[in-house]
């Protein structure tokens, strides 16, 4: 499998370390050492310039683990090799203004309220990251501490106002309902203080309850209990409603934003768009196969360090099973699937994948289908997963150990 050549626009940068894990957590993160971090920058920087010809960014994303765990000092080092690789990030981005209200360009940074500094929030605007992507999950400490969080909401507050202070305007919150013992009078005022403090976007998820996470094995031994569904059901339509009062518009299940001010990198992925991905545990897309990075420092590390791909796996999914995916992820979005395109995108039509489904779905209500566009109804979208597996189509993919964004 050779590189294709063409432009990717779209880079995710995965950060794999934590202070402390949280609870509910399955993604992939570690302590941070720091001889365990500079080893993983140098790793990082290699991999970031393996794959740098392909690149011609249009958004840029920092996810973990905790990106903001990194100091001043370390995250220097590394967005001054990422612009040396990526020149693009240079010439788009020449002044404070043009960073805060450029429309060409989105570099969005995962941050959590405990590692949130002043100091630092400048040097990232500096650099020119545009967009903050808060983990607040709640304003109540108690449900934090369920959580196992590692910061109050008064630090959230506190984090807030300093983004602000550095000069970041477009700022997503995340949030959690359907805790263990929430209420939906718990609920409520934690979204009218989000809608307070006027964020560009926010973004709202039920808790699950993941295999080998703590919080699972305290469910498994009944230390907790599962929210019920109606409950659960109640907060999530009382956040569609105060947020729709306020002016903010739901674009996929889970993310709600200000007109114009919804994340574009997540919108890529969702459509079915190439990105690449770089860091232990990364994933990317790129001409047509799917890849995930080995999930382990040591092995990422060590993969790098010989000169091999990162890639513990690569696939290229059949174009049925591939048109199938593709159905399942747009649905989650607000927009649904446009039948045009969808047939432009994959060579099939909708009726002609799903003859059966279509009619089923639409009959029980969960999907609106005129031909034209589908997309799920209000009921459809709090049984999202349910509905998506009607369109997953299992076929014989074919593989590789090569890294697909790779240039050489």
């Amino acid at each position: 499998m050779k590189s294709q050549g063409s432009n990717v626009r779209h880079l995710y940068v995965h950060i794999p370390f934590c202070a402390v894990k949280c609870d509910y957590c399955a993604f992939y993160s570690e302590p941070a050492q720091e001889t365990r971090v500079e080893r993983l920058l140098a790793a990082l920087e290699r991999e970031i310039e393996k794959v740098a010809a392909r690149l011609k960014p249009e958004t840029i994303f920092f996810g973990g683990g905790t990106p903001s765990i990194l100091t001043e000092r370390q995250f220097e080092r590394l967005l001054s090799h990422l612009r040396g690789c990526i020149p693009i990030l240079g010439s788009r981005i020449t002044n404070h203004e043009s960073r805060v209200t450029s429309p060409d360009f989105e570099w969005t940074i995962e941050m959590n309220p405990a590692t949130v500094s002043l100091e630092k929030a400048r040097l990232l605007r500096a650099f020119g990251v545009n967009r903050a992507s808060l983990g607040v999950q709640s304003f109540d400490d108690e449900l934090l501490r369920r959580l196992g969080r590692v910061h109050t909401a008064a630090m959230a507050l506190e984090s807030i106002a300093t983004l602000r202070e550095a000069g970041f305007v477009n700022l997503n919150l995340d949030f959690i309902f359907a805790i263990p013992g929430q209420t939906p009078t718990q609920w409520e005022p934690t979204l009218r203080r989000a809608i307070a403090l006027e964020p560009q976007h926010l973004s709202t998820y039920e808790l699950t309850y993941e295999d080998d996470t703590p919080l699972f094995r305290r469910l498994q031994a009944r230390g907790v209990a599962r929210l019920d569904e109606a409950t659960a059901t109640a907060m999530y339509e009382r956040m569609l409603e105060l947020t729709a009062e306020a002016g903010f518009r739901q674009y996929e299940i889970s993310n709600i934003a200000r007109p114009g001010r919804e994340c574009r990198h997540n919108l890529n992925a969702w459509r079915g768009g190439d990105y690449i991905g770089v860091g232990p545990s990364a994933c990317g897309y790129v001409d047509g196969w799917r890849y995930r990075n080995v999930a382990d420092i040591d092995a990422y590390i060590a993969r790098i360090e010989r000169g091999e791909s990162p890639a513990e796996h690569a696939e290229k999914l059949s174009p049925r099973a591939r048109a199938g995916e593709l159905a399942a992820f747009a649905l989650r979005m607000n927009e649904g699937v446009a039948a045009a395109a969808f047939e432009r995108q994959t060579g099939f039509r909708l009726e002609q994948l799903w003859p059966d489904a279509l009619p089923e779905l639409a009959g029980q209500k969960l999907v609106e289908w005129d031909g034209e566009r589908l997309r799920l109804t209000p009921r459809g979208r709090l049984l999202a997963d349910t509905v998506a597996e009607a369109f997953i189509i299992v076929d014989k993919a074919e593989t590789s150990s090569h890294h697909p964004a790779y240039a050489d």
